[in-house]
């Protein structure tokens, strides 16, 4: 319940008690997956967004029932109707929670507004246990993706933009660290053009091509 009440919104002045009632839930259940099939869908998404990313890692890698890790230790190649071995093996009701993997983790988003990947966002949100993640997808424009890597508190990542589209790239930043492309500051890289800075990124829109960002 929780889960599809951030989903589709609460008052402000509720939102901070509905997220720790959720994380609340989750670490009682000792971070294994108790939600439903539409719970699951937007289980990951919803603590992205609320800054639990690291909280969405520590559930979707459980090994013990009731988890997708589960499946896994089961031999399972597909997802299945339920957590336990009953039903189908090979069933598409928990699989919808899968999307964080690139809409979050690795961070590629399509702008609903210019269909068909016309303006990418590429806004990864990397977790501390991960040293790199690595995302492609044929468009309509041609392959589009991200590929990002961290180590010793510095972030690297590329990203290709498929000519014909262009656009947003979010480089995650720390304190003190600048951002640049290629080894030269990204603003002033052809091609990129600096639009800010917002919750700990650094905002920048680039033209069709292949770029490199590294923040440190």
């Amino acid at each position: 319940g929780n889960v599809l009440a951030l989903a589709m919104g609460v008052p402000e002045d509720r939102e901070a008690k509905v997220v720790a009632a959720l994380k609340a839930n989750i670490l009682a259940n000792g971070k294994h997956l108790d939600t439903g099939i539409f719970g699951t869908r937007f289980l990951f998404e919803v603590l992205a967004k609320h800054d639990l990313q690291n909280l969405a890692y520590e559930v979707l890698n459980q090994r013990t029932y009731p988890s997708f890790g589960y499946w896994l230790e089961q031999g399972a190649t597909t997802t299945r109707e339920k957590w336990d071995d009953g039903g189908s093996h090979n069933h598409p009701m928990f699989g919808g929670g899968l999307v964080w993997f690139y809409q979050n983790l690795a961070g590629m988003h399509r702008d609903e507004s210019q269909p068909a990947y016309r303006h990418i966002v590429f806004k990864p949100q990397p977790v501390a246990d991960m040293s790199f993640v690595r995302y492609y997808n044929q468009t309509d424009f041609g392959k589009a993706g991200i590929y990002w890597q961290q180590q010793d508190g510095s972030l690297a990542m590329d990203v290709t933009v498929p000519v014909g589209s262009v656009a947003t790239v979010y480089v995650p930043v720390k304190e003190g660290q600048s951002v640049k492309e290629s080894g030269r500051e990204a603003s002033e890289t052809d091609f990129v053009a600096f639009k800010g800075s917002e919750d700990g990124y650094e905002i920048f829109e680039v033209a069709s091509g292949n770029y490199s960002f590294k923040a440190e």
